[in-house]
């Protein structure tokens, strides 16, 4: 469903095939991609149908699929571990537990779910920032931080990632590729760690943690363990080789990890809860809503004397800093919902590609340093560190600053210029 109306003349544009002069109740039927037939039905803003439609978009079932087998990674141990090993290694010392802590939620959060990441790792952390005398609060925020910044990496990595693919894919318009955030998220996460080596670790809150706001680890299965890797290994080959869609290769790894035992049926479903289902599948409508109500247009028109012949450069800093901005205050992925139609909408208008408006949108809503709202791990670890509002925009307000530049930079020289 990729339209948005004109209230003026009850006319509507479809994104599918760009039509104009279609007329929202003449004649349903006019799209080539035979995508209007259900646009008559749009009264208000959306109808039911059209909004309970998204349950079963295939962006959901790969979504909810990856947290079954995530969960599965974090019951076995197995993300315990890595991240003991790891921290282990590095954490000698202050700035090498931090610097470790920060290394493993990268590195982790690139392939799980960022949240999840900073949960398993809180435990993990503390228990090597208690052996060398680090203050637990420096430590889990540059975990929170660099769970964010892991996230960026690749396509599975945030929630917004995948909520921009599907608004792209329920368009008819090409999405992103596995690796296409890569050389975006890469460089700006490695900018982070030395922000954070130079300067970030000075800036990190000294605040008194109580012990009972741990968690406890997983018990370790090393049978386990080795089966939800080859289940993981096997979902990124598929993903990555194009051998399946990214949502049956990541319904074919839940369903092996719950058959294997790796995760019993009662704690996969635990992994998607009602309110994640309906957070997750009620995203989609709300784009869909941006669209087919004028919302968007509406917006567009009002900022359109402003963007009317920007240079492209122009453009792409301030789609970005629409997201970036605003994932300060609101969470990632609600927010993509609503910036995406909008950056189409801002591409069309300036004659510039609106998949790389949608991607300024994907990447910046990743972007939240300054305040604990606008991700779950910053939310996750706000009590456990026993941090202030403060805390939060002293350390992030210069990481977001990077974040930006480095990200406008990016994406033009990426998407206009090489």
């Amino acid at each position: 469903m990729g339209y948005y109306v004109n209230t003026s003349n009850h006319h509507i544009m479809c994104f599918c095939c760009g039509d104009h002069t279609f007329d929202l109740e003449a004649n349903p039927s006019d799209c080539d991609r035979g995508k209007h037939t259900d646009c008559a039905a749009l009264t208000g803003v959306l109808d039911p149908a059209t909004a309970f439609s998204d349950f079963a978009n295939t962006t959901v079932i790969f979504f909810m699929s990856l947290l079954v087998v995530g969960g599965a990674i974090f019951k076995t141990g197995l993300a315990d571990f890595i991240g003991e090993k790891i921290i282990g290694l590095i954490g000698r010392s202050e700035k090498g537990v931090i610097l470790g802590a920060s290394f493993v939620a990268v590195l982790l959060s690139s392939v799980l779910n960022d949240t999840g990441t900073t949960g398993c790792l809180i435990p993990i952390s503390g228990a090597m920032g208690r052996k060398a005398g680090v203050h637990l609060s420096k430590i889990y925020m540059a975990l929170a931080f660099f769970a964010s910044l892991g996230g960026t990496i690749p396509l599975i990595g945030a929630g917004n990632h995948i909520v921009a693919q599907g608004f792209l894919e329920n368009l008819g318009m090409e999405g992103f590729s596995f690796f296409e955030f890569t050389p975006l998220g890469l460089p700006i996460a490695i900018a982070g760690f030395i922000y954070m080596y130079f300067f970030g670790i000075r800036l990190l809150p000294d605040r008194e943690v109580s012990e009972e706001k741990d968690v406890a680890l997983a018990e370790k299965k090393p049978a386990k363990m080795v089966i939800v890797a080859i289940v993981f290994l096997f979902i990124i080959y598929c993903m990555a080789s194009g051998l399946l869609a990214m949502h049956l290769a990541a319904a074919v790894g839940a369903i092996l990890v719950v058959l294997t035992g790796c995760i019993s049926v009662e704690d996969a479903v635990k992994q998607f809860s009602v309110s994640t289902l309906f957070l997750v599948a009620g995203i989609f409508p709300l784009s869909t809503a941006m669209s087919s109500s004028g919302a968007a247009e509406y917006i567009i028109s009002a900022l359109s004397s402003n963007l009317t012949g920007l240079h492209p450069f122009f453009v792409v800093a301030f789609t970005f800093a629409l997201a970036v901005v605003g994932t300060q205050f609101m969470m990632g992925t609600s927010l993509t919902a609503i910036l995406a139609p909008i950056a189409i909408l801002i591409g069309q208008t300036c004659n510039v590609d609106p998949h790389a408006l949608v991607m300024c949108v994907a990447l910046g809503t990743s972007a939240a340093f300054c305040t604990p709202f606008g991700t779950g791990p910053n939310l996750l670890v706000w009590e456990t560190g026993g941090y202030e509002f403060k805390d939060y925009f002293r350390v992030g307000l210069p990481m977001t600053v990077i974040f930006y530049i480095m990200g406008t930079v990016l994406i033009y020289l990426i998407y206009f210029v090489l």
